[in-house]
């Protein structure tokens, strides 16, 4: 996953320290990423070590030091690059796929029952994407596009499997 070049991007607006950041990415992902704190501060420890981020510390008074985080000019090249790059379309390069690659290893009963049990997922996933998406307060922001992008791809499987299921019943 991408987490550094999410960091990258959110440091692109302006300097923080690591709570903020990690408050920035839990706001840009709608809290549907999960993240600890110790994956934020080991990000940002590679991020400054490989030179895309740096790092100034503030003096606080009866705190510790807070340290601030910048993106350098090579994050910047770095996050275009990243954001520029084509993703490889793999037909088998995904859990599904692999899954049913596994199903042909199986009695044809316990496959079908199997994807019976994944078309029920799959209603279910879509209607918590359908809720998730209306709970989004910009209409038109990248997250809503997310969630619809999202209930399409899931969609897409559930017309898969009807079909897929339906042409076992014959």
């Amino acid at each position: 996953m991408a987490v550094k070049h999410l960091f990258l991007a959110i440091l692109s607006k302006r300097a923080m320290h690591g709570y903020e950041l990690k408050s920035a990415f839990d706001q840009l992902s709608s809290e549907q990423w999960p993240l600890n704190f110790g994956q934020v501060y080991t990000t940002l420890t590679r991020l400054e070590r490989d030179g895309l981020v740096s790092v100034e510390e503030v003096k606080q008074e009866e705190k510790p030091d807070k340290k601030i985080y910048s993106i350098t000019e090579e994050g910047n090249r770095q996050l275009d690059l990243w954001l520029a790059q084509e993703t490889d379309w793999s037909v088998f390069h995904d859990e599904l796929s692999f899954q049913l690659v596994a199903l042909e290893c199986l009695d044809r009963s316990k496959a079908v029952s199997l994807l019976a049990d994944y078309r029920i997922y799959l209603i279910r996933i879509i209607r918590e994407l359908i809720m998730k998406k209306a709970a989004v307060k910009e209409e038109n922001s990248l997250t809503g596009c997310i969630f619809e992008r999202n209930i399409m791809r899931a969609e897409a499987d559930l017309k898969w499997v009807e079909n897929y299921l339906q042409y076992r019943e014959k």
